[in-house]
């Protein structure tokens, strides 16, 4: 994809038009944002030079996106970031971008190969730029105008877009998918009545969709802070908000700049120009005509010397050969009016094309053809990716070129020939689900980067699909799912709903298997519901398809290799993936002796000649990139089958479609993200230099070299990514040797390739906390100068467990500060001599190090984040900068607390929990929904009481709890409880406190048809329904609400008062009220407010109705 903006539009702004304003004058406004243009900024300031060389993504890409974001929406701002959805408009050149990077990696290879890895960097970091004009890449003679550039040799911005889709999803900042164009979609929610936004940060290209103001950077100020470190190290810069600003267009300037000329051809000039809607027109780029290469205001004389008339200037230029080829003037047409009647989500959610009632019946030709709403609504949210929509969409499915060049005959046949029926059963399963067009008339055309012209046709209805009756008979609910779900963990920790390993291994029990072949239920009640049952269907109609499970359910003798891989390795869904991925390639193919990559560099510095061709040495290897790759690509052919085995259960109705986590749903599918293999290049060299060594397998020696190696990546832990390796050796090996003896033979010299490679799947074991040990202690923690909190701890101990998440959060609380203060641990049980030199005797221990003596303090607070954050605050005064800071809904007691809450003016319903009971856990998240159901309610309380926490064991001690979790009502001004034995479900938690505090929530937390309504009043309506006069009933109404305190006594005088006025005004209010309930975005007390006054209305207008039909 061409990057976004009008290259000579972007150039004359910049330097005539553009303005600059503080920030600040945007608080409280809503700004849209087009994700890929922000994407494309962020990577042009954020440039890793070897990213090329290692595929993935840039590491500390999302600390910069949060970073960025947060500091914005400090200043007021709300940020609403819309993405691209299917691609639209004439592309002649997919390949272009994809080839341009193979070509500037494979330069910068060869010089690395030829020992210049100063002048090979270099390459790696400036290979970004290559020149492109309208007809493709253009030698260095040809472009002396503005030519459109591309990234080259490293990850474009829209491979970056599920990753920033996931930030954003993580981190509570709305966005949508459009239909098509992002730019479109934002420029109708800036101009609706409603007007959505405020305004738009995107590129140029907005002015030619109607847009007349656009933001075009935000230029964030830091500064020193006033206050001197008192450390050694150099001073956090601070963001400053007052000096930071934003830069901006304004169309009518640029307008009048250009001589005061008229929009229309203000927009048809930047489309001429070119960019990614439209090539430049032809005659721009002759060197004959502009030998200084044009600007935007040749563009505008040219059509103003045509009148204004792009048909003309066409015309004018009839004779040239490129105009001609081309077809230029229908290409414009076709962009204008794909401009002009671009599909947007509509305010209502449908998907419509702007101003319809003037667009062409022939606008497929100009955009697409139109997916199914359902379709567009799971693409719109997040669910499912546009990939493969868009192949249905277009009929084309183009194959890129890998980083590495692709050169090798084994990715050319995986890509063409071995993961074609792959790509096949994905459309077929899609297009199965979707109307006559696609089952039976579209044809699929496939084209690959190094045969350009050699086209692969087949008809949709050609393909054998799936069959969809065994498909059908996924429909297991979640009480049989958390029942084997229990029976595996009383084995093991590592089986969660969802899960691969939860897929494989509980059909390892037959009778659960048989269990599950369940038909779809007709009754609706019944449907599937909850995010574990929908994945866990999902994953098992992924791989039946993929035959790891026969037609009765069973393991197939590849689920039972799958099973040995799966049962071996650790419990993170990273390493699941890995293990799964092995196995794949082990079916294609991959994981075998044979020479893959011939005359790439990276052979190891010992083993046979077959090893030297198949393993590698770094610290860079395009062997191990071209490794990384072939996962990739099947990696990208997994995920693409995984979402359309996700989206059919929704489109053959066996799904409760009203629900609201749908990018929830698309994070727990297996294989979401994508990773680089700097972290195998890493654990090779390790090895490597293990290897060197006169004494390898010495303890002290391998200890000193990962203390070497945590060096090389301090972000992360070294260790514990080593452990990771070698379990997922362990894994693999497990499920090679079940594979068969012959299977064995050929993947063993493959394996250990494998394994460094596919850490490009497990990703950086990224870690806030350091790791200490004998030879790093002291420099760390007691020379540094910094203060530490350090933890001595035992693999074993349960405690340590516990602590273990809660003190990996508080590192990451303090990393912004970690200049000023170190949180790390220590292996006691390992590093024995440590633990006795500052007397350690039980597991964890906590101590705190001030930095300048050698003798520490002992920490004995809670273990909890609050008290451990606070205990650090207090000795350092720096604020800890949570990454996710949304706070709990439901309030935790301590002793003290407690005392001050029950007997209180509210109604408590109290939880007695304990953090190791797994009821407690499967408690948790309802909880939390009940306590957000009733947060607007300030008479009610949702409670928790940690029954094991020193600062609460005094409380659950003198109410008796003895088990977990116990709940207990406490009434307001009451000390006495009431316990609950009741339903753990939402549903009858919040039936249960709406009948105790006579409150009127309902499931979700809005309020219910009751809300509003009062007895007494009501009764007088009942009057008005059996014919009494709207006068009589006035009267009574306000002497009946003179005794009243509930604050809507005077809202039923006011609907009498009206209703004698007109007596359609209860039914006209209610539909003014339900209106602006549908539109969104209230504060949730103006919306209980609006929803009570409607129960009200709802009760006159039912009378009303009663009357008439008397």
């Amino acid at each position: 994809m061409a990057p976004q903006g009008i290259p000579v539009l972007d150039t004359h702004v910049a330097t005539r038009v553009t303005r600059s304003m503080p920030l600040t004058c945007l608080k409280g406004s809503v700004i849209g944002i087009d994700a890929l243009y922000y994407l494309e900024v962020l990577l042009a300031s954020h440039k890793e030079p070897l990213l090329s060389a290692l595929g993935g993504f840039p590491l500390a890409l999302e600390e910069k996106i949060l970073k960025d974001l947060g500091e914005i929406q400090s200043c007021g701002l709300k940020l609403y970031f819309v993405f691209n959805g299917l691609d639209w408009g004439i592309k002649d050149d997919h390949f272009a971008a994809s080839i341009a990077s193979a070509r500037a990696n494979t330069t910068a290879f060869d010089i690395y190969e030829r020992d210049q890895a100063k002048e090979a960097i270099a390459v790696f970091r400036e290979s970004g730029l290559t020149p492109f004009g309208p007809f493709g890449a253009l030698d260095a003679v040809n472009y002396g105008f503005n030519a459109l550039t591309v990234n080259a040799g490293a990850p474009t911005p829209a491979a970056l877009v599920p990753f920033l889709k996931k930030v954003l999803h993580e981190n509570d900042i709305p966005f949508i998918v459009a239909p098509y164009s992002a730019l479109a979609q934002l420029v109708y929610f800036e101009k609706h009545p409603s007007q959505f936004i405020d305004a738009v940060y995107g590129p140029s290209e907005l002015f030619v969709f109607g847009i007349d103001k656009i933001i075009t950077r935000f230029e964030l100020a830091h500064v020193t802070p006033d206050a001197p470190d008192k450390g050694n190290t150099p001073n956090v810069l601070e963001f400053d908000m007052d000096a930071s600003s934003f830069r901006w267009v304004d169309q009518r300037r640029c307008l009048d700049e250009l001589g005061h000329i008229p929009v229309d051809v203000f927009r048809n000039a930047c489309l001429l120009a070119g960019s990614s809607l439209l090539k430049q027109f032809p005659p721009l780029c002759n060197p004959a005509n502009y030998p200084k290469g044009y600007m935007l205001r040749d563009v505008v004389n040219l059509l103003m010397s045509n009148n204004r008339s792009v048909i003309r200037l066409c015309s004018q230029y009839s004779s040239d050969p490129l105009v001609q080829k081309i077809d230029y003037l229908d290409r414009y047409k076709r962009t204008m009016t794909g401009i002009k009647h671009h599909p947007v989500i509509t305010s209502e959610g449908d998907v419509e094309v702007l101003d319809k009632d003037h667009a062409p019946d022939d606008m497929h030709i100009c955009v697409g053809c139109r997916l199914p709403e359902e379709l567009n609504m799971y693409l719109s949210r997040g669910m499912i990716r546009p990939g493969f929509l868009g192949a249905l969409n277009s009929g084309t499915v183009h194959i890129p070129a890998p980083f590495d060049g692709g050169d090798s005959l084994v990715y050319r046949t995986l890509v063409k020939t071995q993961l074609q029926p792959l790509r096949d059963q994905t459309l077929a399963l899609l297009a199965g689900s979707l109307n006559f067009y696609y089952k039976n008339a579209q044809t699929i055309t496939t084209k690959y980067w190094f045969e350009p012209d050699n086209e692969q046709k087949k008809t949709i209805k050609s393909i054998i699909p799936f069959d969809e009756g065994l498909l059908a008979q996924w429909n297991v609910r979640g009480d049989a799912i958390v029942e084997q779900r229990r029976k595996l963990e009383a084995s093991s920790e590592n089986f969660v709903p969802g899960s691969l390993s939860f897929a494989i291994c509980s059909l390892a029990d037959t009778s659960f298997a048989e269990r599950t072949v369940t038909a779809k239920s007709k009754d609706e009640d019944k449907l599937l519901r909850t995010r574990h049952e929908i994945s866990a269907n999902a994953i098992w109609r992924f791989l039946q398809m993929r035959e790891y499970i026969d037609e009765k359910h069973y393991l197939t003798s590849w689920g039972k290799v799958l099973q040995a891989a799966l049962s071996k390795v650790g419990p993170s869904k990273e390493q699941e993936e890995a293990a799964f991925l092995a196995v794949e390639l082990l079916r294609f193919g991959l994981l075998n002796a044979d020479t893959m990559f011939e005359g790439y560099s990276g052979a190891p510095i010992r083993g046979s000649h077959i090893d030297k061709r198949n393993c590698y040495r770094g610290p860079l290897s395009r062997h191990l990139l071209a490794y990384r790759e072939l996962i990739t690509v099947l990696h990208v052919a997994l995920r693409d089958l995984l979402e359309m085995s996700l989206a059919t259960l929704f489109l053959k109705g066996h799904v409760d479609r009203d629900r609201e986590d749908w990018m929830d749903l698309a994070l727990g599918l297996p294989l979401y993200e994508e990773h680089s293999c700097a972290l195998g290049v890493v654990i090779m060299s390790y090895l490597d230099e293990l290897n060197g060594k006169e004494d390898p397998m010495n303890p002290y020696t391998r200890e000193k070299q990962q203390t070497t190696a945590q060096g090389w990546i301090p972000n992360c832990d070294f260790k514990a990514s080593l452990g990771d390796t070698l379990q997922l050796w362990d894994a693999v090996y497990s499920a090679v040797s079940l594979a068969g003896e012959d299977v064995k033979q050929q993947v063993m010299i493959r394996l250990i390739y494998f394994v460094l490679a596919s850490l490009a799947i497990l990703g950086t074991n990224a870690s806030s906390v350091i790791d200490l040990i004998p030879s790093n202690f002291d420099d760390i923690v007691l020379k540094s100068g910094k203060p530490a909190l350090v933890e001595f701890f035992a693999p074993w101990c349960g405690h340590c467990k516990k602590l273990a998440p809660v003190y990996e959060e508080l590192a990451t609380s303090f990393e912004s500060a970690k200049d000023k203060v170190t949180i790390a641990k220590v292996d006691a049980d390992e590093e024995k001599e440590l633990g006795r030199r500052f007397g350690v005797q039980g597991f964890p221990t906590l101590k705190w190090f001030d930095g300048k003596s050698e003798t520490p303090e002992d920490y004995t607070g809670g273990r909890d984040i609050e008290s451990l954050t606070e205990f650090i605050q207090g000795k350092v005064g720096i604020k800890s900068k949570s990454k996710k800071a949304a706070p709990s809904a439901v309030e935790m007691l301590t002793d003290s607390t407690f005392k001050t809450q029950i007997g209180s003016e509210k109604d408590v319903l109290v939880a007695f929990t304990a953090p190791w009971c797994g009821h407690c856990k499967s408690l948790a998240p309802v909880w939390e929904t009940v306590a957000k159901d009733f947060a607007s309610e300030p008479s009610v309380l949702i409670a928790k009481v940690d029954a094991e926490a020193e600062n609460s064991k005094a409380t659950a001690k003198s109410q008796d709890v003895s088990s977990y979790p116990t709940i207990k009502y406490f009434p307001k001004g009451s000390t006495t409880p009431e316990p609950y034995n009741g339903g753990r479900t939402e549903a009858d938690l919040v039936q249960f406190m709406n009948e105790k505090a006579g409150t009127h929530r309902a499931v979700g937390g809005g309020l219910g048809p009751t809300a509003g309504i009062i007895e007494s009043m009501n009764a007088i309506v009942s009057k008005y329904a059996a014919g009494e006069s709207i006068s009589s009933l006035s009267e009574e109404v306000t002497k009946a609400a003179n005794g009243l305190k509930d604050k809507y006594a005077q809202y039923y005088i006011k609907v009498f008062a009206k209703l004698g006025d007109s007596q359609q005004y209860a039914e006209k209010e209610l539909a003014r009220l339900e209106g602006i309930m549908k539109k969104g975005g209230l504060a949730p007390e103006k919306l209980d407010d609006l929803t009570s006054r409607a129960n009200i209305l709802r009760s006159f207008s039912k009378k009303e109705e009663e009357k008439s039909e008397l």
